[in-house]
């Protein structure tokens, strides 16, 4: 059986430290959504507007699961995504067709003062076509609401709170019988 460890929450919420925290742990490869797309934004810089990011998105997010699919029975795969941008039910699609897969899903969560002062803070540096400052209200908005999506063992990291990470540690060797 595979195992996918969801590292989900919202842009700017502290997912690809925490995917990194895991990875560098564990020794397990992380697939990002952004690490897929953004080399194709690069290519198409001239032309990425916000529906093109989004398609890019969707892209990405099969391809991620198009590589788990075709990987060796077994293998665990760390997925540094926010899966809310989609319909529940596709996520929900994609993991029925990996057949038997463990699902372990750690929730960044962040208040929305903070997501808003990084995702201000990375605007600058990130690769051109992601969405600038403009998307700020929209990301509080989601800061306010956002849900893990609740499909295997959950973990909540509150990036609001200073934690040790030895508790996430802890809690994937607990729920993951491979380490």
């Amino acid at each position: 059986m595979k195992t996918l460890i969801l590292v989900n929450g919202i842009p700017a919420s502290g997912k690809s430290s925490v995917a990194k925290i895991i990875a560098d742990y564990f020794s397990y490869p992380v697939l990002s959504i952004d690490k897929i797309k953004e080399p194709f934004m690069v290519q198409f810089a001239d032309i990425i507007d916000r529906p093109l990011n989004r398609k890019l998105g969707y892209a990405a997010y099969e391809s991620m699961f198009n590589i788990v699919m075709s990987s060796p029975p077994e293998t665990v795969f760390i997925m540094d995504a926010w899966f809310g941008f989609r319909d529940k039910s596709v996520l929900e699609g994609y993991l029925e067709k990996l057949g038997e897969v463990r699902v372990l899903e750690i929730w960044v969560k962040a208040s929305p003062d903070l997501v808003a002062e990084r995702y201000k803070q990375r605007c600058h540096c990130r690769v051109k076509g992601h969405p600038g400052e403009e998307y700020i209200p929209e990301l509080i908005l989601l800061a306010e609401h956002a849900k893990p999506m609740c499909l295997g063992k959950l973990y909540t990291v509150d990036q609001d709170i200073s934690t040790s990470n030895d508790e996430l540690i802890i809690w994937i060797k607990e729920n993951n019988w491979r380490n």
